[in-house]
């Protein structure tokens, strides 16, 4: 979308509307229910009503924008915010939203992303990195994988293309074997480092074990996963904080920014909040 076109929406609850409706139907108009499309009809205060089921419904139904009670051209601006990375502290600083709007509203976008990202899981193959890393604040005691408060993070990284990650409760073969199963095609290139549990790779493809020197990987490497690491903690640090009961949902925004960042993720935000199934 052109950016005046995108700040029109801003303006006007009417446009923005109007913007959301032509985003859902792409001009073709069907009941949430049955899917008939032939006859629609129009009722009073926005409603329709199917010809063929003879169910009331609106053109949101079936949507996660059902569900939001505040103005579109508002809806709009937030998203709009939610892919800018603005906190909403900010947000209600800058334009005196209520800020418990904006975190409700910023939740059901997290939510969104995180039901998408699972329901359209495509399985990665070719060359494959593989790896695991710890996210969470400082905690006195111990350190390493034992550490309190951390949380494991498993990615499966295609090189020079999409990651996969999951939150993991330890890093054993029987734990992270099935997601290795669930997100990467027989036949892959897998690239580790030389811990253990990657030993059931085998049996899937091709294992190639990095070795390092002085830290240092020779020959082969994993840097894209771990690129990715750094690209996920700093996108974290500037929420200053996560509640740990959604942290699974601020990682797969995370995988969302990284694997969109060639697109335009506010279109692509509200394709998702669009989409339906699951939601009536």
């Amino acid at each position: 979308m052109r950016e005046n076109r995108l700040f029109s929406l801003f303006e006007s609850g009417t446009i923005a509307r109007a913007y959301f409706r032509a985003m859902k139907t792409k001009g073709k108009r069907r009941c949430p229910y049955c899917g008939f499309r032939r006859k629609v009809y129009r009722l009073a205060a926005g409603k329709l009503k199917c010809g063929r089921c003879r169910r009331g419904f609106t053109d949101f139904t079936g949507t996660r924008l059902a569900r939001v009670h505040v103005p579109f051209n508002t809806l709009a601006y937030l998203a709009h915010q939610f892919v800018l990375g603005t906190p909403a502290f900010r947000i209600h600083r800058e334009t005196g939203i209520n800020v418990k709007t904006v975190e409700r509203l910023f939740r059901l976008f997290r939510k969104a992303i995180y039901d998408d990202s699972l329901a359209e899981l495509n399985k990665l193959g070719g060359k494959i990195e593989l790896d695991e890393s710890m996210f969470g604040g400082y905690h006195a005691g111990k350190r390493g994988w034992g550490a309190e408060g951390k949380t494991i993070v498993f990615g499966i990284y295609k090189r020079n293309g999409r990651v996969t990650v999951f939150p993991v409760a330890d890093r054993q073969a029987d734990t992270l074997e099935p997601l290795i199963k669930k997100a990467t095609r027989k036949g892959s290139v897998y690239y580790t480092d030389d811990y253990e549990a990657y030993a059931c790779v085998n049996a899937r493809g091709k294992h190639v074990t990095i070795i390092k020197e002085k830290g240092k990987p020779i020959v082969e490497h994993i840097n894209g996963i771990e690129g990715f690491w750094s690209y996920a903690k700093t996108w974290l640090y500037h929420y200053r904080g996560v509640p740990r009961k959604y942290f699974h949902h601020y990682l797969k925004e995370i995988e969302w920014r990284f694997n969109n960042r060639n697109e335009k993720l506010f279109n692509n935000l509200v394709e998702i909040l669009l989409k339906t199934g699951g939601v009536i």
